[in-house]
């Protein structure tokens, strides 16, 4: 688990909800294409559910799943992009449903992370 990363998370954001707020808050993820911010997103943003463009937003599946899993961003067919679980892409039915193909773009860097990297990731 990524405890650290995920407290931070939690943090940043509760910081947007201080005593007294009462506007409407949005929490904000960038990421460079092609860069290490979207391995360190894949890698360390664990989801029940997708994260889509406010802008173009991609149609997701509706019912979150049981429990969190690593996530890929992906780029449908009418060029709208969203950060997904990993088991959405390997139903066919979901992938049609948001205009993914079987084998997506990747959008990583082409950093090799080490061993060590890739099992914490997946654990």
């Amino acid at each position: 688990m990524f405890y650290e990363y995920d407290a931070a998370m939690e943090q940043a954001i509760a910081r947007s909800r201080r005593y007294g707020q009462e506007k409407k808050v949005h929490i904000y993820h960038f990421a460079a294409l092609r860069t290490v911010d979207v391995d360190v997103l894949e890698h360390r943003h664990k989801r029940k559910t997708g994260i889509t463009d406010a802008m173009a937003p991609m149609p997701l599946p509706s019912a979150p799943l049981e429990k969190r899993e690593r996530t890929r961003l992906v780029k449908n067919d009418k060029g709208e992009m969203a950060l997904v679980p990993v088991s959405w892409l390997k139903d066919e039915s979901t992938r049609n449903k948001m205009g993914i193909v079987e084998n997506p773009e990747t959008f990583s860097s082409l950093i090799n992370f080490s061993e060590t990297f890739e099992n914490e990731a997946q654990g």
